[in-house]
């Protein structure tokens, strides 16, 4: 099994990815970095499984995790 890990942002860009292997600190600290930064922007980020299953709100950075949705906040108007 694979011990690599996706951060997927979508936004008005589009989807940008980032991978990370949960063996190696460095691409940790990357991964991590990304998340933090996003979040002091307000994006959303959910914790989902692979296989579909239903996601949870994530308020901190898991390096378990095996994908992270990342989606900018909901402005109504």
């Amino acid at each position: 099994m694979s011990s690599l890990s996706e951060l997927a942002v979508i936004d008005q860009t589009g989807d940008t990815k980032t991978m990370w292997d949960k063996d190696k600190p460095d691409e940790v600290k990357i991964a991590e970095k990304t998340f933090n930064k996003l979040k002091k922007k307000n994006y959303i980020a959910y914790k989902v499984k692979r296989n579909g299953d239903k996601g949870e709100i994530m308020n901190t950075f898991d390096p378990k995790a095996e994908k992270v949705i990342m989606v900018p906040p909901v402005v109504g108007g």
